[in-house]
């Protein structure tokens, strides 16, 4: 799994590509990590090039959600690929996670949370 990571403003893009599985959930778990010690706490997860999830790497987008919303920053998935959004519809994960159907729509899901003050 390769994770490119770059910025919208004052907000993180973090483009996912390949299969977030057990073997890759550690990275992608520490990468997140990295950020929010580094105090970016505003994410847009891409997942338009992850190709397959399974169970590890759906837990590992849940834990991120759950650490971001803790530090009162958000977590948003965007554009997730249909074996991906097959997987979120499955699971529920979709109506637990922050999700928009563009990164367009996910920056300004942010915004709208940063000047209302309710991160999620």
């Amino acid at each position: 799994m390769e994770i490119k990571i770059g910025m919208d403003g004052d907000f993180v893009i973090a483009e996912l590509s390949g299969d977030l599985v057990a073997g890759t959930a550690e990275q992608f778990k520490s990468q997140m990590t990295k950020l929010m010690e580094k105090n970016f706490l505003n994410v847009v997860l891409e997942l338009s090039k992850v190709n397959f999830m399974d169970s590890s790497g759906l837990g590992a987008c849940m834990a991120a959600h759950k650490a971001f919303a803790e530090k009162k920053g958000t977590l948003v998935c965007t554009k997730p690929s249909e074996t991906v959004a097959k997987v979120f519809r499955v699971t529920r994960a979709d109506q637990k996670l922050n999700m928009a159907g563009t990164r367009t729509e996910a920056v300004m899901f942010l915004q709208n949370a940063v000047q209302s003050g309710r991160q999620s």
